[in-house]
C-alpha cells in the first residue's frame, strides 16, 4: 500500500510519499515541494491573501495528480500555522476540496508538535528529548522525558513571520531590525527551568531553516556523508552560520547551494532561532532530523487513528504510540546471544546496539542477497536511530560478515571518520557472520559462557550446517581471544544421522 501526507506549512508546501509494508513498516521513496508561501502577507492583514491561495491550491492539485499517477492510495492532507490563523479559514478550506478533491485536516498547535514528536522520536536513540519544528509560521516545542510527554508549546517565531516582521524591503535586516528581532526570540522562548529539562536532554530540531544549516554546516567541514538525520550541528558553528547569514544579501545567500533562492530571504531569521533558543536553553548541540509532522500523521493513520471524539490528538493518545517503539522484528531469535556477550564483557553497550541493528537491517531481505556495495549504499543511507560514526561501524561490519576483502576497503576509505573504531570491525563482522548462520539455519539454540562461549543447538528444521558455524565461531574466537564453540545436542545428532556428518 502507498500513502502520501501532504503538509501545508506558512512558508513551504510538502509531499512525502511512503510505502508500507504488510507488517505496517513504512518507509519513504520519493517527496515533492514548493515554496507557496501561503501566510504571505497574513501577519499585516489576518487573511490568506489571492494569489498565494492560488499558488498553494495548485501546488496541491500537483501533488494529488502525481500520488494518483503512482497509484498511491490514500492522500492525507494537512493545514498547519497559516491555516488556523486565517480570518477566511473556512472559505480556503472550501476551495482546496473543491479545486482539488481533497479534504484539509487542520492541526491545532499543540497536535502540530505532538505529530513532530511522534515522527521524529522513533529515528532518534534518546528517551528524554526536547524537540523543536522550526517552520515558516511558528516554532512547536515538545518535551519528553521518558517516553511521556511534559510539556507542549506552539510559539509565533516562524522564520518567515520573522522576516516579514523585522526585514527591510530589500530582505535584509538593519542592526536595530534584528535587535528588536533577537529581543523578541529571547523573551518568547521559556527558561530550561520551566520547561523542567532533565541534565541528560537532547535537543533535536526539524524543519527547512534546520536541515539547510546542517547542510551548510557539512559542506564547511567537507563532510564525507550525503546525510543530514542525525547530523550534530555545535553551538559554535549556529553561531558562525548565524552571523554569517545576516552578512550576505540575498543573491549572494541564493548561490549557496546548501540553501537555495526558496529559503535564501528567512534563513537568516531561523538561524537566530535557533542560536537563540539553543543559548538560552544551554545546549551546546543540536541533533539535525528528517522526519517530524508528516511522518507523525502517517503513524497515527496507520494506527487506526488515536483522536478523541472531538477528533483532536491529545498527549496521552500520542504517548500510547510512542511506547510502542518495540525490538524490531527478528532480534528475539538473538538478543539471548547478544545479551550473553554483553552480560561477560565482551562486547559494550555501543556495540550490543550496533550488533542489534546490524542484525535487523543486515538479514533484511534487501540486504540478505544483495551485492555488498549495494548493501553498504542501503544501510548508509537509512535514517536509523544512531550516529553517523555508529551507522558506518554497523554498516562496514555488515559487509565484514560476507566479503572481509570489501569490507577493508570501506575501513581505509573512511579511516578518519572511524579512526579508532576500525579495529572493532573485525569483531563485528565475525559476530554478525555466526549469528547469520544461525540465523539461515533456523536453529533454536542456548548459550552459555564459562571462559569462553558455547552455543548449544537444540533444534533444527533440517541438517545442520556445522562445519559453517565452527569456522563462523573460530573467526569470532579469534577476534574476541575467547574460546567460542558450536555443540550439537544427542537428541539432534540422533534425528539426523543419516543426514550429516557430525564430529565426534
Amino acid at each position: 500500500m502507498k500513502v502520501a501526507v501532504i503538509d501545508v506549512g506558512f512558508n513551504s508546501l510538502k509531499m512525502v510519499r511512503y510505502k508500507v509494508e504488510p507488517d505496517g513498516s513504512a518507509k519513504s521513496y520519493g517527496q515533492l515541494g514548493a515554496m507557496a508561501k501561503l501566510g504571505e502577507g497574513l501577519e499585516r492583514t489576518g487573511y490568506l491573501g489571492n494569489e498565494p491561495i492560488s499558488r498553494t491550491v495548485d501546488a496541491i492539485r500537483l501533488c494529488r495528480e502525481t500520488a494518483s499517477l503512482e497509484s498511491v492510495k490514500h492522500v492525507l492532507l494537512i493545514g498547519t500555522s497559516p491555516v488556523r490563523e486565517a480570518a477566511n479559514r473556512e472559505e480556503f478550506l472550501k476551495r482546496v476540496q473543491e479545486q482539488t478533491g481533497l479534504k484539509m485536516r487542520v492541526l491545532t498547535g499543540n497536535e502540530e508538535a505532538l505529530y513532530g514528536l511522534l515522527g521524529a522520536i522513533r529515528s532518534i536513540d534518546a528517551t528524554n528529548v526536547l524537540f523543536f519544528d522550526l517552520g515558516g509560521g511558528s516554532l512547536e516545542l515538545s518535551y519528553i522525558e521518558k517516553l511521556r510527554v511534559r510539556r507542549i508549546l506552539s510559539l509565533p517565531l516562524g522564520s518567515l513571520k520573522l522576516t516579514s516582521a523585522y526585514a527591510g524591503k530589500d530582505g535584509t535586516f538593519s542592526k536595530k531590525s534584528r535587535s528588536r528581532m533577537a529581543k523578541q526570540i529571547a523573551q518568547q522562548l521559556p527558561s530550561r527551568r520551566e520547561l523542567g529539562l532533565d541534565k541528560e536532554t537532547v535537543l533535536v530540531g526539524t524543519g527547512g531553516t534546520v536541515r539547510a544549516m546542517a547542510r551548510y554546516a557539512q559542506d564547511a567541514a567537507d563532510y564525507p556523508f550525503d546525510k543530514v538525520h542525525s547530523y550534530r550541528i555545535g553551538s559554535r558553528s549556529v553561531q558562525q552560520m548565524s552571523r554569517e547569514f545576516f552578512r550576505l544579501k540575498l543573491p549572494e545567500l541564493n548561490r549557496i547551494e546548501a540553501i537555495g533562492e526558496g529559503r535564501s530571504e528567512t534563513i537568516a531569521a531561523g538561524a537566530l532561532v535557533v542560536r537563540t533558543l539553543m543559548k538560552r536553553l544551554g545546549f551546546k548541540q543540536v541533533l539535525a532530523s528528517t522526519h517530524g509532522l508528516r511522518d507523525g500523521i502517517l503513524t497515527e493513520f496507520l494506527e487506526g487513528g488515536v483522536r478523541n471524539s472531538d477528533g483532536v490528538a491529545q498527549r496521552e493518545d500520542v504517548e500510547r504510540l510512542l511506547a510502542r517503539r518495540d525490538l524490531a522484528p527478528g532480534l528475539v531469535d538473538h538478543a539471548e546471544l547478544l545479551e550473553c556477550l554483553f552480560r561477560n564483557g565482551l562486547v559494550d553497550e555501543r556495540e550490543k546496539k550496533i550488533l542489534l541493528t546490524a542484525a535487523w537491517r543486515g538479514m533484511a531481505p534487501d540486504c540478505a542477497e544483495a551485492d555488498p556495495d549495494a548493501v553498504f549504499g542501503t544501510l548508509m543511507s537509512e535514517d536509523l536511530p544512531m550516529s553517523h560514526e555508529d551507522q558506518l561501524l554497523m554498516a562496514i561490519s555488515v559487509v565484514r560478515a560476507r566479503r572481509p576483502r570489501t569490507a577493508n576497503w570501506f575501513v581505509r576509505r573512511y579511516a578518519s571518520v572511524l579512526a579508532h573504531d576500525a579495529k572493532q570491525v573485525k569483531k563485528l563482522g565475525s559476530c554478525l557472520r555466526l549469528m547469520e548462520v544461525l540465523d539461515r539455519s533456523k536453529a533454536q539454540f542456548r548459550v552459555a559462557y564459562s571462559g569462553g562461549l558455547r552455543i548449544s543447538v537444540i533444534q533444527n528444521e533440517g541438517p545442520f550446517p556445522l562445519e559453517l558455524a565452527r569456522m563462523a565461531a573460530l573467526t569470532f574466537s579469534s577476534a574476541i581471544k575467547r574460546p567460542v564453540t558450536i555443540f550439537v545436542s544427542v537428541k539432534e545428532r540422533e534425528r539426523h544421522a543419516g543426514l550429516v556428518k557430525v564430529g565426534s
